[in-house]
């Protein structure tokens, strides 16, 4: 299943990358109470609705990209901008590894990225920035 949300900020992937960290997930996301010590799956965060979890975050094009090693339903948000579906926001997306869940799970999820969006638009305050525009990307002349 997939989840999207649009946030109304003008921002870069630059940006994101730089403010949009672990530690910074209670600021921008109600659900994430709390974030505590590393162990090996990742750092230790408390969501809201489900509990104690870990996170690991990576850079990806146009943002960030968080993942859940420990979910059963395979977590994972991104917080990204400058490509499609709306290039000049910031697009929220989360997938789980189910094509169907229960209506309690799929609400929290919901909610997540919800509460995600409220805080980026509250708190992302990106000054005279503005998209960069998408990578050419060079076509494979090999003919493999």
């Amino acid at each position: 299943m997939e989840f999207f949300e649009f946030a109304d900020v003008v921002t870069s992937q630059e940006e994101i990358r730089n403010k949009v960290s672990v530690d910074d997930l209670p600021f921008f996301c109600e659900d994430v109470e709390a974030v505590a010590e590393s162990e090996e799956l990742g750092r230790v965060i408390y969501f809201r609705h489900w509990g104690r979890f870990h996170v690991r975050r990576e850079n990806i094009m146009g943002g960030v990209r968080f993942f859940v090693p420990d979910c059963t339903n395979a977590l994972v948000w991104t917080v990204t901008t400058g490509y499609p579906p709306y290039p000049e926001k910031i697009v929220l997306h989360a997938t789980i590894n189910r094509t169907e869940h229960d209506f309690e799970f799929i609400e929290a999820t919901k909610e997540l990225l919800s509460t995600l969006k409220s805080g980026m638009e509250r708190n992302l305050k990106a000054e005279s920035v503005k998209p960069l525009s998408p990578p050419v990307l060079i076509t494979d002349l090999r003919g493999e």
